[in-house]
């Protein structure tokens, strides 16, 4: 008996989500109601949900910046300890 409520309360639930135009819009997109019950809302998630959305192209531009920066971090900081070495 317990298991049927709660199936008759999640199909309610579901149907009430869907109801709105903002639960038709996410649903076309594919993020359930459930989504919301298990996320809490941070910036990282803010953040993640947001990224979900860049096009593929930006995401290898923004990874490649990154990965150009880290490595000009690197270089740069053995470049330093080299000289400090030499000086020592």
């Amino acid at each position: 008996m317990a298991m049927r409520w709660r199936g008759r309360l999640r199909a309610a639930e579901q149907a009430r989500f869907r109801s709105g135009l903002l639960g038709r819009l996410l649903t076309v997109l594919g993020i359930s109601s459930l989504w919301f019950r298990r996320v809490s809302f941070t910036k990282r998630t803010l953040f993640l949900l947001a990224w979900a959305f860049v096009p593929r192209k930006m995401k290898l531009i923004v990874g490649g910046l990154a990965a150009a920066w880290l490595i000009l971090a690197v270089a740069v900081t053995t470049a330093v300890v080299v000289v400090l070495a030499q000086l020592a």
